[in-house]
């Protein structure tokens, strides 16, 4: 069992991804890989988020792994757990980190198996960090600087699928759907 702002983070996750495969569960497989030219396609845009979770979900283990031993205990008010302002804004972001760039060769099947996969990790990495307190190690992202392992998840993961849905929302219109 999560403790509660896990458990939120967790909830929230999962709610963002179910409203992305509701939105994309009707596409056949070449709409799924469609784009028009300097744009992503929908199957680009899911591995973007599978590669950005993944790379959180690992981020978190070794950051684990690296100060085991060292970390405070998990709070036992997780209220204290929060966001801090970064220098740059999740809504207002027009790139990605190289790292986090898609190579679109994934059709719609093996997106969706690696991203079920990936979010199945990001459960086990929200287990593990129930062990310590998440604000105790800090690692620099290359857009928002340094973040803690709780705003790792939180922005890199849940607001960041978020942030992806009027994107889809256009892409399926455009495709008339």
């Amino acid at each position: 069992m999560l403790p509660q702002k896990l458990k939120e983070l967790w909830v929230g996750m999962e709610e963002n991804r179910r409203i992305t495969l509701t939105m994309v569960s009707g596409l056949s497989g070449s709409e799924f890989v469609s784009r028009k030219e300097g744009e992503w396609s929908i199957a680009e845009i899911l591995e973007h988020l599978v590669l950005a979770e993944t790379g959180t979900s690992k981020l978190i283990r070794k950051m684990l792994k690296e100060n085991a031993g060292k970390l405070p205990a998990y709070p036992a008010d997780d209220s204290v757990l929060t966001m801090r302002e970064t220098a740059r804004s999740l809504d207002r972001m027009t790139e990605a980190p190289e790292v986090a760039h898609p190579k679109g060769s994934y059709g719609k099947e093996e997106i969706l198996r690696l991203a079920a996969q990936a979010r199945e990790a990001t459960r086990d990495s929200l287990t593990m960090l129930a062990g310590a307190d998440p604000r105790s190690v800090e690692f620099p992202h290359p857009f928002f600087g340094s973040m803690n392992l709780y705003e790792w998840p939180r922005r890199i993961i849940l607001e960041h699928e978020r942030q992806h849905h009027p994107q889809i929302e256009r892409i399926l219109r455009d495709l008339g759907k």
